[in-house]
């Protein structure tokens, strides 16, 4: 079906005339709407009812403008606006605003017609933070959707909902569990050299909560915003995972590994060094690496097709006893890493946006990271702004 596409801005009237050819009926996927959500409590209630139900089930599309006849796509109407935008804006605001938790990509649109007015699609992605309920209108409702429509989610059915959701973040954990065993095995992608090692993971909640893949020939066109983190260079290939890129120049110094699934691991390798007597990490240099990529594979996930929300996942490995030189290099006062594993704190991006929203969503990993060595927090996020500057 052509509404389903996964490019939302190339939908167009054919796509939706081809809803009435084909006499599609609405159902777990679909529903209809001949006339636009109005402006009283009721109307805003019923948009947000429908909106929750396709999260809370398997995501769906909601046409307005299209009519049905015992749920059968019959005419497409259209509907006419002063303002077409004004009206796309308006619903897309009760959506943002009048649901909890906010369900992340949602894209509304209009499409226009030959007859001079307008379709609006509303694209709802199944979602992994669940359940959503309708908190707006004082309202306090769960909703899911079926064949039949949508309807109030039962006892059992809440209880499923949270056990998905809470079952999606442990599968990403154990992912990052096995991960970190291949790694320190010496059994990952490539072989790794140096001391010390930091490893980034962006596991998309979809790639822990279904089997959906990503073609690797559609990763391959946007390597460059995957390229390792610390490198200058970096040799990109295809391989049994996905894409793989690894560090130009000296072999075996990090890479980063785009699965089909969408998840991100990206590796820096030699960290620790000697001088002094002491070990130590050059932490100002690893952060402007980490900062200097981190919103552009986020932003390269959307790239490829990824629903957010993303679990960012922040390890140093082989570094116990090395002191986080933030400061001074090899001058700080501070105390080293008490363990060889640090793994701090998940954060999570619940939607694509700007680079101060990912530099906020993770200043808490780094807090905790500048907590392991003794001191109070980061100082190197911009207190207005949120951005990691390094100062």
């Amino acid at each position: 079906m052509s509404i389903t596409r996964t490019d939302f801005d190339a939908i167009c009237e054919a796509d939706l005339a081809e809803l009435v050819a084909g006499q599609v009926p609405e159902g777990l996927h679909l529903d209809y709407k001949r006339d636009s959500y109005g402006p009283r409590d009721e109307d805003k209630r019923e948009l947000l009812k429908d909106v929750s139900a396709f999260a809370n089930a398997n995501g769906g599309h909601i046409v307005i403008g299209l009519d049905e006849t015992e749920g059968v796509a019959s005419q497409l109407y259209g509907i006419k606006t002063a303002d077409i935008d004004v009206e796309v804006s308006r619903l897309d605001q009760i959506v943002r605003t009048g649901l909890e938790p906010r369900i992340p990509g949602i894209r509304v649109r209009a499409i226009p017609l030959e007859s001079q007015s307008h379709a609006i699609v509303v694209r709802v992605p199944r979602s992994w933070r669940l359940p959503h309920r309708v908190c707006a209108q004082n309202s306090n409702r769960f909703w899911i959707r079926n064949s039949a429509g949508a309807h109030e989610a039962s006892m059992d059915e809440l209880r499923h909902l949270f056990t998905l959701s809470a079952s999606a973040i442990d599968r990403a954990r154990a992912f990052r569990a096995e991960r970190m065993g291949h790694i320190t095995s010496g059994a990952g992608a490539v072989p790794l050299t140096g001391n010390g090692r930091f490893i980034l993971h962006i596991i998309p909640l979809s790639a822990v909560a279904s089997t959906a893949t990503l073609d690797a020939k559609q990763i391959y066109p946007h390597v460059d915003a995957f390229r390792p983190l610390a490198s200058s260079g970096f040799s990109p290939r295809y391989n049994l995972d996905g894409v793989i890129s690894e560090c130009g120049g000296v072999v075996g110094l990090g890479y980063t590994q785009l699965f089909r699934n969408g998840v991100i691991e990206a590796v820096i390798c030699n960290l620790v060094h000697a001088s002094n007597g002491r070990n130590g990490i050059a932490g100002l240099r690893l952060e402007k690496n980490i900062f200097s990529l981190l919103s552009g594979y986020i932003n390269g996930l959307n790239t490829v097709g990824i629903e957010p929300p993303l679990i960012l996942m922040f390890t140093l490995e082989g570094v116990e006893g090395a002191y986080y030189h933030v400061i001074d290099q090899f001058r700080d006062e501070q105390i080293p890493f008490d363990r060889p594993v640090v793994a701090l704190p998940e954060c999570y991006i619940e939607d694509f946006g700007s680079d101060a929203d990912y530099h906020r969503a993770v200043k808490p990993a780094f807090d905790a990271l500048w907590n392991a060595v003794g001191l109070d927090g980061s100082r190197f996020f911009d207190k207005e702004t949120g951005l990691w500057n390094g100062r």
